[in-house]
């Protein structure tokens, strides 16, 4: 295994997971988990992975990255258009600042979209991110497929199982502060599906158990790239696979449990 792959290594490796022109594909990118890109870009990797992606889905297919910034929970502005994107990682903070890249309206589970349904993905606004009529609904929509690009598994959208699911060790939380969009700035109410943080222990998912039920049944399915491995799914096929369970054993993916 290299720690090193080309833009045709990175190519091959799309093709090889159905990524098709039209498809809507949303990216959890973890760069130093498959190594360095070696490209001849003079904007750089992130400028040639991105544009390798985009020729993927071609002119009909669409982008998405999360672009989350929880600073709106904490009281802080959040500003749709300038607010960074927090813990995403190098590739969701370019992707986010790239020409053409929309985000979604909500104040902190936000995600960016290109391509023909990135407004349609954008101006999605529901209860919450994950409920009816949000952002991530507009994707199960899609038939969006999640790209794991050096990452086994994350779980964002676990959240819509468990919304759907309507598991015991989440609770509905309204969050306030002020949202700024286009400059114009106004106070913002947003409902939360938060954690019951006074259950003992903490009731954190079980990353790891996700991961292996998943690719156990063969809903996510993977291919090496340089030193690490690139992986897919239908989201809508995951959604309907957990929220089954998550309706049966609602405790039975928390560690510890």
């Amino acid at each position: 295994m290299s720690d090193t792959y080309s833009e045709a290594d990175l190519s091959a490796c799309l093709t090889s997971l159905g990524i098709r022109a039209g498809d809507c594909v949303f990216i959890h990118a973890s760069l130093k988990g498959v190594g360095k890109l070696e490209t001849s870009d003079p904007d750089g990797m992130l400028h040639a992975l991105l544009v390798r992606l985009l020729s993927a889905v071609g002119d009909t297919g669409t982008l998405v990255t999360p672009t989350f910034n929880f600073g709106f929970c904490e009281g802080k502005t959040f500003d749709r258009q300038n607010t960074p994107a927090t813990g995403m990682g190098a590739f969701a903070e370019y992707f986010r600042t790239y020409p053409g890249a929309i985000r979604s309206k909500h104040p902190f589970q936000c995600v960016s979209a290109i391509g023909r349904q990135a407004s349609r993905i954008a101006n999605a606004v529901g209860r919450s991110a994950f409920s009816d009529g949000g952002s991530f609904d507009a994707m199960l929509a899609l038939d969006c497929k999640i790209l794991f690009f050096g990452v086994d598994f994350v779980e964002t959208f676990v959240h819509v199982s468990e919304e759907r699911a309507a598991v015991p060790y989440r609770f509905w939380k309204t969050f306030t502060s002020t949202y700024v969009d286009e400059g114009i700035s106004r106070q913002l109410s947003v409902d939360f599906f938060a954690r019951k943080l006074d259950i003992v222990p903490e009731p954190l998912l079980d990353k790891l158990k996700f991961n292996r039920l998943l690719r156990g049944a063969s809903v996510i399915k993977g291919v090496p790239l340089g030193a690490g491995q690139v992986s897919i799914c239908r989201a809508a096929e995951l959604v309907v696979t957990l929220t089954a369970i998550l309706k049966d054993e609602p405790l039975g993916f928390l560690l510890g449990r």
